[in-house]
């Protein structure tokens, strides 16, 4: 798969121009709270808006930092032009309080159809948030409120189902995007992404092979461990009958996390979306609890094991649970295992101070194997630039982020 430059360009201004939805998404809030209809409806619909603001606004600070946000005066005045600065943080922290405590405090215990917004799904953005903000007393606090709705939510006995079509509104998922691969905008080509152009998947599908599990990732698995189970691939035979092994395999393990839709069409298949699911806050809790001062030993490790025991692994070591930074080291590893496919690895490694170190290990590799002249990355890389088109439009009321 070729990236281009300018390729990476217009994604960044893409994801960037999103940014107006939040202004968007609040004047859609003030109508329903304007509208006459019956207080138990505007509460559904209100707790739904402040969810998905919260959603996109999570999904911006991810990126990017704090953006640019209309206040309701200037919703009020549309017709005078002002240059919107960022954000700060303190103020971004507020603005999503507000949507996701409301949204907690207004939406149903759970999903009324599969794919809806409900309690479970906004405490986990905000728990997101919080994690990614360093807010760690409170995000623990949220965990905690996840962690008593088990029994809504439970872990699936068959890891591999979590992501199959069998499996779509499986408990384990506190959110997921529901696809229709016959509806525009609502397919699922993560299959596509990750499936080899020669691999037979199911008949009627089509690979673009652009992504793999790096070797280097894939040896940190431990024998026997269920996660990798017909979903990880290490050789296979291709459409023309020669069997691909590892040595022909140069920069890694195939990954088919989404299980096969026999009604997959071309790239598209019908295999749900998972967003966020309950084995992520078993491992989010115990993270805290040890981030926050508690005890490694008893809660925190049980949890870990609970995931661990799932996968066919036994407990940790005692010298994964030996001390403070030998027990986050060994739940970001555990994260990594249990998560990869899924979106979360970026914000993982940032989190724990490693996304830099670990960017820069693999560029390190590529430039000394291939004889590349790729740059190394520092800590503005834990953000992504903002596109000068915003700046210049703005009049320089948006700032750049930081060393860019």
């Amino acid at each position: 798969m070729t990236v281009t430059a300018g390729s990476v360009q217009s994604q960044f201004w893409n994801m960037f121009s999103h940014y107006n939805y939040l202004s968007k998404a609040r004047n859609t809030i003030r109508r329903i709270e304007e509208s006459p209809v019956k207080e138990d409806i505007k509460k559904k619909y209100l707790g739904e808006a402040h969810a998905l603001r919260g959603w996109m606004g999570l999904y911006l600070y991810d990126l990017f930092g704090p953006v640019p946000v209309a206040s309701d005066d200037i919703l009020d005045n549309p017709e005078t032009f002002v240059y919107l600065p960022r954000l700060t943080d303190e103020e971004y922290d507020a603005m999503m309080e507000e949507d996701l405590l409301n949204a907690i405090a207004m939406l149903p215990e759970m999903p009324e159809a599969r794919g809806r917004i409900a309690k479970g799904a906004a405490r986990m953005i905000l728990l997101k948030y919080y994690m990614i903000r360093g807010h760690f007393e409170k995000a623990e606090v949220l965990a905690r409120d996840l962690y008593a709705m088990e029994g809504n939510y439970t872990l699936q006995s068959d890891y591999s189902s979590i992501f199959s079509l069998a499996g779509a509104g499986n408990s384990e998922v506190i959110l997921q995007r529901p696809c229709n691969a016959t509806l525009y905008g609502s397919e699922n080509y993560l299959t596509a992404s990750f499936l080899p152009t020669d691999m037979p998947w199911t008949d009627k599908s089509t690979g673009w092979g652009g992504y793999v599990m790096a070797w280097d990732f894939y040896d940190t698995y431990e024998p026997g461990d269920k996660r990798l189970e017909n979903m990880v691939f290490t050789s296979y035979v291709n459409t023309s009958g020669k069997t691909v092994t590892r040595t022909d395999m140069k920069y890694g393990a195939v990954t088919l996390k989404y299980g096969k839709d026999p009604g997959m069409t071309d790239a598209k298949s019908n295999v749900d979306i998972v967003v966020y699911r309950y084995s992520d806050v078993l491992l989010s809790l115990a993270e805290l609890i040890v981030r926050n001062g508690g005890p490694i030993s008893g809660e925190a490790t049980r949890l870990v094991n609970r995931v661990r025991n799932r996968a066919g692994l036994g407990n940790l070591s005692a010298a994964q649970t030996a001390d403070t930074d030998a027990f986050l080291e060994a739940i970001l590893l555990e994260r990594g295992h249990e998560f990869y496919c899924e979106g979360l690895r970026r914000q993982d490694l940032i989190r724990f101070g490693k996304y830099v170190e670990y960017a820069n290990n693999r560029i390190n590799k590529i430039n000394a194997e291939e004889g590349r002249g790729y740059y190394n990355v520092n800590d503005s890389h834990n953000r992504l630039p903002i596109p000068a088109s915003f700046i210049d439009e703005s009049k320089s009321a948006i700032k750049q982020n930081p060393l860019y």
